[in-house]
């Protein structure tokens, strides 16, 4: 699947593509990562009140937005993924929590259950705010979760016509073509960055891809092949900082190929500006190593944020000095 031939109407991630929107540095960054199965539809007004979503969930969203206008940032992501009739159990929900590992780090730790629809409101109370009492859910908890892989391809369309558009049939490839035992495809809620559909995520390793078709599937989901070639549908690691730091990162793996993103690393951004900054990333490859990166901004792209609003966005483009 290619999104070059299809008329770009006003679809926002034509028109990004049509202007040469390199997506690298514009990937999500987060310290704990909260996904929810939940059923379709999801509404715009989901977060508002409780239904598709439990009302634990909706009272965490509260406190993280109070939180944000405090100040203290919002270092969470919470996402839904539609039940699979193959995955799922009905009866069940399953919750899925990735959390940002102290120090050097290729994989986000990962805990998963599977609980009863009556009890998915008091579990996710307890991943946050009542940790005493995750005792009682060790029962739930799905085994070897560790060795599970998850794509997770946005699709949502009441947020943007693009996600439905391309990354649905995105979605239908993977989960006909690349799913095992190991490998799960699901169909995600927005995570952001619909101008970049087709978009994914990758867990436990928090890599985001953009404009996503069938001739960088394959490579993405084996790591093989040349990476240079799908330079431009990385949009960064959540390990590191959006902006400077992704494009540093970016530059590494571009470096070292795939064998990459199974090195810890982490990185520290110096001497930055709005224009410009130097990122040390920390790897470790039998022992630590240090590689400095300059990163400048080289340009500005403007292009609509939405398929529904014509107003553009200033996207900033990096590029190693």
């Amino acid at each position: 699947m290619t999104i070059s031939g299809t008329p770009t109407k006003t679809y926002c991630n034509c028109l990004a593509q049509d202007r040469g929107l390199d997506p690298v540095g514009h990937g999500g960054h987060f310290d704990d990562c909260l996904v929810l199965e939940a059923p379709l539809p999801w509404k715009n007004d989901m977060y508002q009140t409780a239904g598709t979503l439990p009302q634990a969930l909706i009272d965490l969203l509260a406190l993280w937005l109070q939180d944000y206008h405090a100040g203290k940032g919002y270092p969470h992501l919470p996402l839904l993924i539609a039940p699979d009739k193959s995955y799922s159990r009905d009866g069940y929900r399953r919750v899925m929590l990735f959390t940002r590992p102290s120090g050097a780090f290729a994989r986000f730790d990962k805990v998963e259950y599977l609980v009863p629809l009556d009890e998915v409101n008091a579990l996710v109370w307890a991943l946050y705010q009542d940790r005493d009492a995750l005792s009682r859910f060790e029962g739930f908890r799905v085994p070897n979760a560790d060795d599970i892989r998850d794509l997770l391809v946005c699709t949502h369309g009441t947020v943007d016509a693009a996600c439905s558009k391309f990354g649905y049939p995105l979605y239908r490839h993977l989960r006909a073509d690349y799913a095992t035992e190991t490998l799960r495809v699901w169909r995600v809620s927005h995570f952001g960055g619909h101008v970049f559909a087709p978009t994914l995520m990758d867990m436990p390793t928090g890599h985001y891809w953009a404009y996503v078709g069938r001739e960088q599937a394959a490579p993405i989901i084996r790591r093989e092949g040349e990476v240079a070639a799908l330079r431009g549908h990385y949009r960064g690691w959540a390990g590191v900082s959006a902006g400077f730091q992704q494009a540093a990162e970016c530059a590494l793996w571009q470096r070292h190929g795939w064998r990459w993103l199974d090195l810890p690393r982490y990185a520290v951004s110096t001497h930055e500006s709005e224009h410009a900054a130097v990122v040390r990333i920390t790897h470790v490859d039998g022992a630590e190593q240090h590689t400095e990166v300059r990163i400048e901004v080289s340009e500005s792209i403007s292009t609509p944020h939405s398929t529904n609003d014509a107003s553009t966005y200033p996207y900033p483009q990096y590029r190693v000095v």
